[in-house]
């Protein structure tokens, strides 16, 4: 039995691959536009390391009264364009929540958001979080079942995908819950193909550091990055780490460092001391760039000064 997790904290290639040295073959994140869901980048991440990819989606779903025929229509909607946002793969499955302990009063409810859901909810496959309770009475309805053993009271329906057996863990600093994966729950998969691996492009000869903190502070070089084109293996701090071997950790480098020549165009107001102070520099290095200027003090509007 494989093992899973799902979690609310946003991950990348580092904390991805420490949960997958854990042992964790498969992590289940949150779609939509919130604190704790996943965009494109964190979804590459994720898979570049192998884990394979369960999407949810939840907005309220923490009471009777939030489930409505209505209410079902519209968060189908919105899970396949928040499903899309993020290029999850069609075919695969959207967990909606139950998140509460849901009694027979509560069922009625339940059903006919569900109904609703099916209504708007195209190209992908439905699957059901919630308790044992919940599971029995949309058994049929969706395409993929995840228990909780919240409100199940130790019983455990024999039909799901996935049953999280426990709450609240912290494993390699993340906080998460424990999930065993019992058949193939409707996952992403986790190859990526050649199209959506990123790059990046160094446009001048740049120092190569071995962390993005001496990257950002221009500390402890290890060499060169020269100008071309790269897989970008990670960011972290507004830091980049650059490789020509997909998938394998190259150097870091500062973007900015990166970039070549920057020039500021002048406005009115604008003087040499002022764009100097403006960009972190000194008067001296912009008169060392801008040799054609020969009276600091007379600078026009729309005129080019080379400030990198």
């Amino acid at each position: 039995m494989a093992r899973g997790f799902d979690c609310a904290t946003k991950l990348n290639i580092t904390t991805a691959s420490a949960l997958k040295e854990a042992g964790f073959a498969y992590t289940a994140r949150y779609l939509g536009n919130s604190w704790k869901t996943l965009d494109a980048a964190e979804a590459k991440a994720i898979r570049k390391v192998g884990l394979k990819l369960v999407s949810i989606f939840q907005k309220s779903a923490d009471r009777s009264a939030y489930f409505t025929e209505e209410q079902g229509r519209q968060d189908g909607r919105d899970a396949v364009k928040a499903a899309q946002n993020v290029g999850q793969p069609a075919g695969t499955a959207i967990y909606f929540a139950v998140d509460f302990d849901a009694g027979k009063r509560a069922i009625p409810n339940i059903l006919a958001y569900f109904n609703g859901v099916r209504k708007t909810f195209h190209t992908y496959k439905l699957g059901i979080y919630g308790s044992y309770t919940v599971m029995l009475a949309v058994k049929g309805l969706a395409d993929y079942y995840w228990q909780t053993y919240a409100w199940s009271y130790g019983k455990v329906a024999d039909f799901i995908h996935m049953h999280q057996y426990e709450n609240n863990i912290k494993v390699a600093g993340v906080l998460i819950d424990r999930n065993d994966i019992r058949k193939s729950p409707g996952d992403w998969g986790w190859t990526i193909q050649e199209s959506e691996v990123a790059t990046f492009e160094v446009k001048a000869e740049t120092g190569a550091y071995m962390t993005a903190a001496d990257a950002k502070q221009g500390k402890n070089k290890k060499g060169i990055v020269k100008k071309g084109s790269y897989f970008l293996f990670n960011q972290s701090a507004g830091m980049v780490n650059v490789t020509k071997q997909k998938g394998v950790p190259g150097s870091w480098i500062n973007p900015e460092a990166s970039e070549g020549a920057k020039y500021h165009i002048v406005i009115k107001g604008d003087s040499l001391t002022k764009i100097a102070q403006k960009y972190g520099t000194s008067l001296k290095t912009l008169q060392k760039l801008n040799p054609q200027i020969k009276n600091i003090h007379l600078i026009h509007p729309n005129q080019k000064i080379q400030i990198k």
